[in-house]
């Protein structure tokens, strides 16, 4: 039996849905076609196929069957296509999904130094929302925040971990009064990013007490443009959570005002994954590579940053200095 002939037979016909459309398509005859799925699952023990006279379908076994089927074709075209020198370089398009939560400042710098290094790829990007399976289907790497879900045919690494920090304007606090705990947060405007899964993202506080979660039940901005959040923030709109490198300009000129000092908002972790089929060719490894080696080093300046912000104003609290000055240590 030619096991690699086939594999790539059972994935004509799963795709097809059909043993003659398989057969057309691979250029053979259908029984040759037949032949090759039932060796195949004798080979293995199971029925990868439903067979009736009207359709085809896959069982349990041989949806996942296909998965890993697909994943080896892929990384032999690959393979193939590397043992030709058709994959020497990163080239191409490279189609990047980000989670609305990550800062659009770092990306677009991530972009352009990515692009200094590799000038024949061109970057297309994309807001994800909804389902991360879907978000792999259409994008060759993915930058998210927070935690990455199990899911088989995924690579990912860890690139770090962002920093925010709540804030108003000082007309929304004149006229709206200055929460003094966590609690008064609820009598507030609160305004928010969505995650990829459109949902509110919680609020976790840690202070002396130890860390407290909020959830803001009634939110009065739900959107996945950080413009869009900064603004109404700075316009008046509501008390909201804002990346350090968004919200520093804007707290050193007095537009906004921190909520809460005496509370550090905890640490989101970013990570950059792509499908496994993916991570082969060479414009993605290339992006791993270099988000993984230049993603922490920006993050952690903006801890820096938030340093000096705070060495310089009158609200230095100990607890949040320590906190952010362990971090960037780490």
């Amino acid at each position: 039996m030619d096991i690699l002939q086939s594999i790539r037979a059972f994935v004509a016909v799963a795709n097809a849905s059909s043993f003659t459309s398989a057969a057309r398509q691979m250029r053979v005859s259908t029984p040759q076609v037949s032949r090759a799925i039932a060796e195949l699952e004798t080979h293995l023990g199971l029925r990868l196929l439903r067979r009736t006279t009207r359709s085809v379908a896959l069982t349990a076994a041989g949806d996942r069957y296909l998965v890993h089927s697909k994943f080896i074709l892929d990384r032999l075209e690959l393979a193939e296509a590397e043992a030709a020198g058709l994959c020497a370089k990163p080239v191409g398009t490279l189609r990047i999904g980000v989670d609305p939560t990550f800062d659009a400042h770092h990306l677009a710098w991530l972009i352009n130094a990515y692009q200094a290094r590799y000038p024949e790829v061109t970057v297309q990007t994309s807001l994800v929302g909804g389902s991360l399976d879907a978000a792999l289907d259409t994008h060759d790497t993915i930058l998210l925040c927070n935690s990455v879900p199990q899911i088989e045919s995924m690579v990912f690494e860890r690139a770090g971990a962002t920093s925010t920090v709540l804030c108003a304007s000082p007309i929304y606090l004149a006229s709206h009064g200055v929460p003094e705990t966590i609690s008064e947060l609820r009598g507030h405007s609160c305004l928010q990013l969505k995650r990829m899964d459109d949902a509110s993202e919680p609020w976790l506080f840690e202070g002396l007490a130890g860390p407290e979660v909020f959830r803001c039940d009634q939110t009065r901005l739900l959107t996945d443009t950080t413009d869009v959040l900064v603004n109404v923030i700075q316009g008046g709109g509501g008390i909201g959570q804002l990346s350090l490198s968004r919200a520093l300009p804007a707290l050193r000129s007095g537009a906004l005002v921190r909520v809460l000092p005496q509370y550090r908002l905890a640490t989101r972790n970013v990570y950059v994954l792509c499908p496994s089929a993916h991570y082969g060719e060479p414009k993605v490894q290339a992006w791993f590579e270099f988000v993984k080696a230049a993603l922490p080093g920006r993050l952690a300046e903006d801890q820096v940053s938030l340093i000096s912000y705070l060495s310089n104003t009158s609200e230095s609290p100990r607890t949040v200095e320590a906190g952010v000055a362990a971090e960037v240590q780490s």
